[in-house]
C-alpha cells in the first residue's frame, strides 16, 4: 500500500482569543471593587492586593476612567489571512518560496512616524531569551525587507526560516515617536495582561508553514527526509525531531528512528496502523477493494467517518465518537474514565489529587465533576480560601513600675487577617489597675493663697495674704509644706501728706541801744517737721520786731540802760 509523507513543521496552537479576558472579576466583585467598562481586575502578586487596569491602549485609573485611543489600527485586508483572532492575522507561506506583504489599515489620527513595526524572536531553551528588532526606521531593515506606503505595508522578499512561528511580526502605533538611536534589540517579552487582551494599538502577522510532501512508500520501506533538500535553510538548533504517539501516526510501533543531529532523520521499517485497501494483483478497480474503515472504488479509498448521523457505532451514548484515520475512537466526557464502548466510570478527583481545590478547602467528589468548600474559618469559593478575621490572643499585661499608689496595666490583641474584608468585634484593648499597690506617703502642698487683706492706712499702709497647708495636707508620714504661710507688703509706694509746723521762736536780739528807743527781733522756721509729699506750709509769721528802751527823756533818770522791750510791728 502506498501512503504520501509530508513534513509537518511547527503549527500555530496558540488559541487566537477573542473579547475580554477577566479572569479575577468575580474576585473585585466580592471585594466592591467596581471596574470601568473597559478595564479588569489585576492582581498584584507583590502586595496581593486587587486593582482594576484599564485594557491596553487605554489610559486612565482603571475605576473611575478609562479613555479610549483616538485611533485603532488593523489588518487591511482580512480575506488575506488564513486564519484571524482578536488584532492577529495567520498567514500560511512555504519557506523561502514566497513573498508576502503585511499591510494594516488605521483609523483615526495619526502621523506617518508613530507606526512602528517590530519582529518578535521567541524564547527557545533556557539560554537564548525572547527578544524584539525594531524595523524602523529603514536603517533597522535587512536587505530582505521593505516599508512602503507611509509605512504602513511592510514586504518580507524572501521567507527564512527564523520568519515563522513562534516567531511573528507586528505593527505598532505610537503616541510619541521614539528617537532613532534608540537600541535596535532589545529583550521583550509578552505578559499574559497583554496576550489575554490584546490592545487596539498593535496587529500581529503570523506566518505558519505548509505541510511539505516529501513522496509515497509502501509499507516496510526505509525513509530518509533530508531538511535542507526541502526546507532550503541551513540546519539550526531550533529544528526538534519527534514521533507524535498519537493514533493517527504513520509511525507503527516497530518503526526505528535515527536522528542525524538537525541534517536528517531515517526510518526504518515504516509501519501505517490502518491499511486503505486490499489488492491481489495490478491496482485496479478489478483486483482491489477498500478496508472497512474506507469507502471508495478500490483504487482510491478515503476515511469512513463513522461519527456522522446513521453510521454503526457502538460508544456509549455519554461517550463521544472521534473520527480517525480508518476507524474511530471513543471518548468518556470530562470527569469519567473508560473505553467509552463499556464503560465510563466516574474520577474520583479528590481521592487522586487532581483537583484544584484551595489546600483551605475540602474536595467532594459528584458524578463527573467535583465541588470545593473552605474549611471552617476560611471564607472563598473553594479554589480560592482566605482566612476569617478573628482576634489573637491577648497579649501578657504591661508591666507595674510604681510600688505605691495607683497605674493602670493594659493589653492588647490584633484583628488577624485582615485581606479577608471582615471585622472582628469586641475592643482591641483592656485596662485594670495594678493590683497590690500601698497608698504612697502624701506630701503637704499649699492651697492656693488668699486674697490680700485691706490696707491699714489710706497711705502708705501695708498688707497681707495667708495659705493653708492643706491641699493635701500632710499624711501618712509626708513631708510638711516648704515655705511661707504669710505674705507682708506694701499697700503703695505713695507716702501721706506732712503738714509743716513751726519751731519754737528764737531768742530776741539784742537792743542796739543803751539809751533810747530801739528795734530787737526775733525768727522761727516751718521745720518742726516742715510740709513734705503735699502737706501743708505753717500758717502765721516766721519772724518778728519789737522796740526797746526808754525815750530819751528819761534816761537821765536811769543809771543804766533799759533793757525793757516792747513789741513792736512784725515783719516777716
Amino acid at each position: 500500500m502506498l501512503g504520501k509523507w509530508f513534513i509537518l513543521l511547527p503549527l500555530l496552537t496558540t488559541q487566537l482569543r477573542r473579547g475580554t479576558q477577566d479572569p479575577y472579576k468575580k474576585e473585585c466583585r466580592t471585594r466592591g471593587i467596581q471596574c470601568h467598562p473597559k478595564a479588569i481586575c489585576q492582581l498584584d502578586e507583590v502586595t496581593t492586593d486587587f486593582y482594576c487596569q484599564c485594557l491596553p491602549g487605554y489610559e486612565g485609573d482603571g475605576t473611575n476612567y478609562c479613555q479610549e485611543p483616538g485611533v485603532s489600527i488593523t489588518a487591511f485586508n482580512r480575506s488575506a489571512c488564513d486564519g484571524f483572532g482578536e488584532q492577529v492575522c495567520l498567514i500560511k507561506v512555504i519557506t523561502g518560496a514566497q513573498t508576502v506583504t503585511f499591510r494594516v489599515s488605521i483609523a483615526g489620527n495619526h502621523q506617518p512616524h508613530t507606526i512602528k513595526w517590530y519582529k518578535f524572536y521567541s524564547a527557545q531553551g533556557a539560554k537564548f531569551h525572547s527578544y524584539r528588532r525594531r524595523l524602523t526606521p529603514a536603517n533597522n531593515l535587512s536587505p530582505k525587507m521593505a516599508l512602503v506606503n507611509s509605512s504602513l505595508a511592510l514586504t518580507l522578499f524572501s521567507i527564512e526560516e527564523d520568519d515563522f512561528y513562534p516567531n511573528m511580526f507586528w505593527a505598532e502605533i505610537q503616541a510619541e515617536a521614539l528617537p532613532d538611536k534608540q537600541a535596535a534589540i532589545e529583550a521583550y517579552d509578552f505578559t499574559d495582561f497583554q496576550m489575554l487582551n490584546p490592545s487596539h494599538l498593535r496587529y500581529f502577522f503570523v506566518l505558519e508553514r505548509m505541510p511539505i510532501e516529501v513522496g509515497e512508500f509502501l509499507e516496510g520501506d526505509t525513509v530518509t527526509i533530508q531538511l535542507p533538500q526541502y526546507l532550503q535553510v541551513s540546519p539550526s538548533s531550533f529544528i526538534k525531531w519527534t514521533k507524535e504517539p498519537s493514533p493517527m501516526t504513520l509511525f507503527g510501533t516497530n518503526a526505528v528512528v535515527l536522528a542525524n543531529g538537525t541534517e536528517g532523520i531515517e526510518i526504518k521499517g515504516v509501519k501505517y496502523d490502518y491499511i486503505s485497501k486490499m489488492c491481489n494483483g495490478t491496482r485496479s478497480e478489478k483486483n482491489c477493494h477498500c478496508n472497512p474503515g474506507f469507502e471508495g472504488n478500490g483504487v482510491h479509498c478515503i476515511d469512513l467517518d463513522e461519527c456522522v448521523e446513521g453510521m454503526p457505532m457502538k460508544c456509549l451514548p455519554e461517550a463521544e465518537c472521534i473520527n480517525i484515520h480508518g476507524s474511530y475512537i471513543c471518548r468518556c466526557p470530562h470527569g469519567f474514565e473508560g473505553d467509552g464502548l463499556y464503560s465510563c466510570v466516574d474520577i474520583d478527583e479528590c481521592a487522586r489529587g487532581t483537583h484544584n481545590c484551595n489546600r483551605d478547602a475540602s474536595c467532594l467528589n459528584t458524578v463527573g465533576s467535583y465541588f470545593c468548600v473552605c474549611q471552617s474559618g476560611f471564607i472563598g469559593n473553594g479554589i480560592h480560601c482566605k482566612a476569617k478575621s478573628t482576634w489573637s490572643p491577648w497579649s501578657p499585661w504591661s508591666v507595674c513600675t510604681v510600688t505605691c499608689g495607683f497605674q493602670n496595666q493594659m493589653r492588647i490583641r490584633l484583628c488577624t487577617h485582615p485581606e479577608s474584608g471582615m471585622r472582628c468585634e469586641g475592643p482591641s484593648t483592656d485596662l485594670r489597675r495594678c493590683p497590690n499597690l500601698e497608698p504612697c506617703p502624701m506630701n503637704g502642698q499649699w492651697s492656693e493663697w488668699s486674697p490680700w487683706s485691706v490696707c491699714s492706712e489710706t497711705c502708705s499702709g501695708i498688707k497681707k495674704r495667708i495659705r493653708i497647708c492643706n491641699s493635701p495636707a500632710p499624711s501618712r508620714g509626708g513631708l510638711p509644706c516648704a515655705g511661707l504661710k504669710e505674705e507682708v507688703t506694701m499697700c503703695s509706694n505713695k507716702k501721706c501728706p506732712v503738714d509743716g509746723m513751726w519751731s519754737p521762736w528764737a531768742s530776741w536780739t539784742p537792743c542796739p541801744i543803751s539809751c533810747g528807743l530801739g528795734v530787737v527781733s526775733r525768727s522761727r522756721r516751718c521745720n518742726n517737721p516742715a510740709p513734705e509729699h503735699g502737706g501743708k506750709n505753717c500758717t502765721g509769721h516766721g519772724y518778728e520786731e519789737g522796740s526797746c528802751g526808754f525815750p530819751e527823756n528819761f534816761c537821765k533818770y536811769l543809771k543804766r540802760p533799759s533793757e525793757s522791750i516792747i513789741p513792736g510791728k512784725l515783719i516777716q
